[in-house]
């Protein structure tokens, strides 16, 4: 199987990684073992996002002029969404929050400052930790670039997770295991954009390698779930099989892609469809769908959540919650889109204003 995989379809990556973060997010489980214990560790999409996010940025590191360029793209590409959403969320929704707390709670602050025993109100913790890792990524890429064997370097500087879940252990800041347990698998996404970058020679591991490597994965996380009682402590570990998991399964489905894509012809492009549509909307789909679950799933809308799932039962209710999440969030980014473009043109003036008129022929007359 071919690293370079995970830069083709990348996006599509990313689509599954969402898919599954929604199935995680709805209360349909699954009646068997095996769907059971999928349904549960779906939180790994956000690790197989990370990691494919870690692989993007080193390209947009290379390719950005400067750092401040480095900065607005990231800023252009999220903020927009973040803030609509965050906004409209806690100026219609949240109306009994305090300003104090809204505003801490956009800004991604009021999720750092959460403790075991008093946890602020705070919107999302996903957004804020991609937050701090983006605004470290230039620190570290300088960092990266001098080491000069990469894989050792990651290593040593995964060792950061461990040492701060400790930390936060002893702190009781368990509630930040989600953000320290996720350090390595970035890390790990950054030394494979890297890899596929520097055009190395390509990586040879196939299903031999990559079907243990998430068989491992998923034993582990079967383990930890079912035996790791103590919610601290389950915190921090029930993210670290996902190291085993995001990579092999990433490159499993990248394998497919192409696979369906090549042999499959049209069939193919169609299966494959659904998948970049989650991944090209991915930010939009995670801002608005667990959203509009906690809507939808409140108290106010009992009735019509029974009305739902009477007429299309469990599983048929939380296929449409995420259709409709779909469908808003590709209306959002397009509009976002659209505007964006609008901006820039208004923004250019027309070369013939900003030329100046030629010393042997006179400025158009008014």
């Amino acid at each position: 199987m071919k690293l370079s995989l995970l830069s083709k379809y990348r996006t599509h990556i990313m689509g599954a990684a969402m898919m599954w973060i929604m199935w995680f997010h709805s209360a349909y489980t699954g009646t068997d073992e095996v769907s059971k214990i999928l349904h549960r560790i779906g939180f790994y999409g956000v690790d197989m996002f990370l990691m494919v996010s870690g692989l993007g940025l080193y390209f947009s590191m290379r390719k950005s002029k400067s750092i401040g360029e480095f900065y607005k793209k990231r800023a252009v590409r999220i903020l927009p969404a973040y803030l609509i959403v965050t906004i409209g969320w806690y100026a219609f929704y949240k109306t009994d929050v305090s300003f104090v707390d809204k505003l801490l709670s956009i800004l991604g602050i009021n999720y750092f400052r959460g403790t075991v025993s008093n946890r602020p109100e705070y919107f999302d913790w996903f957004l804020p930790t991609l937050f701090v890792l983006y605004l470290l990524t230039p620190l570290y890429d300088k960092l990266f670039q001098k080491a000069s064997v990469k894989w050792k370097f990651t290593l040593l500087a995964s060792m950061i997770s461990p040492i701060l879940c400790i930390i936060g252990f002893y702190t009781g800041r368990q509630v930040l295991f989600g953000t320290f347990a996720r350090i390595p698998i970035f890390l790990i996404g950054y030394w494979m954009g890297w890899f596929l970058y520097e055009k190395k020679e390509e990586e040879k591991a196939g299903w031999m390698v990559h079907l243990p490597l998430l068989f491992v994965g998923i034993i582990l996380a079967y383990y930890i779930h079912t035996y790791v009682k103590d919610p601290t402590i389950f915190w921090g570990l029930n993210c670290y099989p996902a190291l085993f998991v995001a990579p092999s399964l990433s490159v499993i489905l990248g394998f497919l892609f192409e696979k369906a894509e090549k042999y499959l012809k049209i069939v193919g492009k169609i299966l494959l469809f659904p998948f970049y549509v989650c991944g090209r909307y991915s930010l939009e789909i995670y801002l608005i769908h667990q959203r509009l679950m906690e809507i939808l799933n409140g108290e106010a809308l009992t009735a019509f959540r029974n009305q739902m799932f009477s007429q299309f039962h469990t599983d048929g209710y939380y296929f449409l919650l995420a259709v409709v999440s779909i469908a808003l969030a590709a209306a959002l980014h397009e509009l976002i889109a659209l505007v964006t473009r609008l901006l820039k043109k208004i923004g250019k003036k027309p070369k013939d204003l900003n030329k100046q008129p030629d010393a042997a022929e006179p400025a158009a007359q008014v």
